[in-house]
């Protein structure tokens, strides 16, 4: 019997990967630099500016994710197909990460300037857009890998899937907005970011993350019909939006059974205690893996 499942060809597809990837991972380091007109060099090495490299981190982190949708599908018909279908999700996802800034930086937080303050060094805008970019690409990755990757069309639907993917985000948002806004009356969430509260970015990063692992799950439950792709995507997104609404609820009550007694309003948003914020954020991380195992 043969126990290994490797054989020459998929191993020429598997270096065809590797080597697209590894390319792709090294533009990204000269796309940032570029888009933000920085040295990446000279603002890590000299500067030791750590929000921006938690930033640039959470975009590396981000579209590998991606590339793990990609290389997980069926392969090309071909050698070249392959390399090209890989260079292509590649470079998609390089846009991705950087058009989810943006929508992040003026939809999401549109009252402070998130790039601007990374580039201050700003650890907890850092951590949020790090968390962003994370949450969307683990949400792009599920679309990816759904689809039939061995096609142009499936590049189509992981675009649509991505736009779905930036209405849910944005409604996590808003609704982490609302909490500390009743919590806090006459505050906002996005003054205590540009405040540099690093308890408070820490946990609306992990409800972000664990919000996109609650939203992949759609990709376990729902059928993909290549003959009625706009039905299978409808279908998608209202599951989706079933899991967010789900996780948030969950979350809460795994929250009072963890942390029973503790106002995490006034310890997170005013005290800024980091333990009490990762914790939270866990907890968010952790519901969103069980949907995974459950559903996805």
């Amino acid at each position: 019997m043969n126990y290994v499942m490797l054989h020459d060809a998929s191993l020429e597809y598997y270096a065809i990967d590797l080597v697209v990837v590894l390319a792709i991972l090294a533009g990204l380091r000269f796309f940032s630099g570029m888009v933000a007109n920085i040295s990446l060099h000279e603002v890590l090495s000299e500067d030791d500016n750590a929000a921006v490299g938690i930033s640039l981190s959470g975009a590396v982190i981000g579209v590998a994710i991606m590339l793990m949708g990609a290389v997980a599908g069926d392969a090309g018909g071909s050698p070249g197909q392959e390399a090209l279908l890989m260079l292509g999700y590649g470079i998609v996802g390089i846009l991705l990460m950087w058009v989810t800034s943006r929508l992040f930086d003026h939809l999401s937080m549109p009252n402070i300037p998130i790039r601007d303050l990374i580039q201050r060094g700003n650890i907890a805008a850092a951590m949020v857009d790090a968390g962003n970019l994370i949450a969307t690409a683990i949400v792009v990755r599920a679309v990816m890998s759904w689809v039939d990757g061995s096609t142009y069309i499936g590049l189509a639907v992981v675009l649509a899937g991505y736009v779905i993917a930036q209405v849910i985000l944005y409604l996590a948002a808003r609704y982490r907005l609302a909490v500390f806004a009743r919590r806090h009356p006459g505050e906002s969430l996005q003054q205590g970011i540009a405040e540099g509260n690093i308890a408070l970015a820490v946990r609306f990063a992990g409800h972000r993350i664990g919000v996109g692992l609650a939203v992949t799950a759609a990709s376990g439950i729902v059928v993909y019909a290549t003959d009625d792709v706009s039905v299978s995507l409808l279908a998608w997104s209202a599951v989706a939006l079933v899991m967010f609404f789900a996780q948030t609820v969950i979350s809460i009550g795994a929250r009072l059974v963890l942390l029973p007694g503790i106002d995490v309003g006034e310890e997170v948003d005013v005290q800024r205690n980091v333990a009490i914020g990762s914790l939270e954020a866990a907890i968010y991380v952790a519901v969103g893996l069980v949907f995974v195992g459950l559903f996805g």
